[in-house]
């Protein structure tokens, strides 16, 4: 089977995380022929999450990327890390059931607390903040339905506050109808950072990294797979590991996911947050909605103004486009925080983005790819779900199934 991505671009502008910490780490590329139990195609976050899980249980695992670990869409992540999902659980519970949906926002904030255990072992904080998030709206006609997602929160024990617009006055600077404010289950990190510390620390057990190692073909063996990389080197495993991000669809072939680019700004450093509760974790329910978090060094940071991209392949940037883009994020951060007088962009960047019908990612096998585990972690929970795959593909390849898989199986 031909890996068949073609060269793309799937961030562009000026990265926030990469600025700020440079290369971190550099990695040989391959040059023999090696064997190991595990290959991972994938060197961003999904994949060192993986690595972390399967060199925690002691497999012989081996990671590959055609770029620098850590340059692709991982450089682009906001990694606002939320149990919440992009469907609420009244909406969600819809497509796969009240009790799946309950779970999957479980699932999420179980693994905010996984990441900040992970975190502590690392010896970097990897700018990882236990936060507050505030999900809210602005049109009335929208009251009713908030409510009613708060009371299913509240009843299956997420630690939630309704906020009114009285309420709301107190908090923030901007338009609120009805909120749901959630005091745990959220968090924030620096994703490039953390891909690194986690590379890291599995390196000490054992794990091996090639980057500039573009895998070009993968052929299936009597007792496993073969990778052939673009330098003519091959790579024997047991298994092969898919978590190439958004470029893993066009190697499915399948209608998975809607591809779209989001749009972020980041500020200079920020003196008061005057009007903004906490610094908590901000969404509002358009769509595309707008999403804010702060960071460590008190810069804002402002994503949305998604457009859809079509095919994965026709992600083409238009510059012009582009800064009215980020002229629209500039004007609604203006709008909302008209208190915060030392506003100052230092950061504008774009990266692909994909989202599954409900949601969720897919995680596990795939009928059609016989030695093959997935990891495709669709949605703004990107990280939490990588969370997710790494442990559950570990216990899978150890033979412990664990059925939280069906809520994320191909075909569902």
């Amino acid at each position: 089977m031909k890996w068949r991505i073609n060269a793309m671009k799937l961030t562009s502008g000026d990265m926030l995380w990469t600025n700020l910490d440079p290369v971190l780490n550099k990695y040989d590329y391959l040059s023999e022929n090696i064997t190991c139990d595990i290959a991972i195609i994938g060197g961003g976050i999904s994949g060192s999450l993986c690595a972390y899980y399967l060199c925690q249980a002691g497999i012989d695992t081996v990671m590959v990327d055609k770029n620098i670990i850590g340059y692709g869409s991982t450089s682009a992540s906001t990694s606002i890390l939320q149990y919440e999902i992009d469907s609420d659980i009244t909406g969600l519970k819809k497509s796969i059931g009240e009790e799946n949906a309950i779970k999957a926002f479980k699932l999420c904030e179980k693994s905010v607390y996984e990441i900040k255990d992970i975190v502590n072992s690392l010896g970097d904080d990897c700018g990882f903040l236990i936060n507050e998030c505030f999900y809210y709206t602005d049109r009335e006609s929208k009251i009713k339905d908030f409510e009613d997602e708060f009371n299913i929160r509240k009843s299956n024990g997420f630690d939630v506050e309704f906020i009114d617009e009285h309420k709301a006055k107190e908090m923030f600077s901007f338009p609120v109808k009805a909120g749901i404010y959630s005091k745990s289950g959220s968090a924030q990190i620096n994703p490039y950072k953390f891909t690194h510390k986690l590379i890291s620390k599995s390196v000490q057990r054992g794990l091996r990294v090639y980057e500039n190692t573009e895998v070009i073909n993968i052929e299936n063996i009597s007792d496993g797979v073969v990778l052939l990389t673009r330098n003519g080197f091959e790579i024997k495993a047991s298994k092969v590991l898919i978590a190439a991000g958004y470029e893993s669809v066009d190697f499915l072939n399948e209608n998975i996911s809607k591809f779209y680019r989001t749009f972020t700004l980041v500020t200079k450093p920020i003196n008061r947050f005057n009007g903004w509760h906490n610094k908590c974790i901000i969404r509002d329910d358009k769509d595309p909605y707008t999403y804010l978090r702060t960071t460590s060094d008190n810069r804002i940071i402002i994503g949305g103004q998604d457009e859809k991209v079509g095919m994965i392949n026709n992600f083409i940037s238009n510059l012009s486009s582009d800064e009215k883009k980020y002229e629209k994020l500039f004007d609604k951060l203006k709008d909302m925080f008209p208190y915060i007088n030392d506003i100052e962009i230092e950061y504008k960047f774009n990266g692909l983005f994909g989202i599954t019908d409900d949601g969720l990612p897919y995680i596990g096998v795939h009928k059609d790819f016989p030695n093959y585990y997935f990891s495709l972690n669709y949605g703004s929970n990107g990280i939490l779900y990588a969370t997710i795959s790494g442990r559950l593909i570990t216990d899978l390849h150890l033979g412990k199934f664990n059925k939280d898989l069906d809520l994320f199986r191909f075909g569902r």
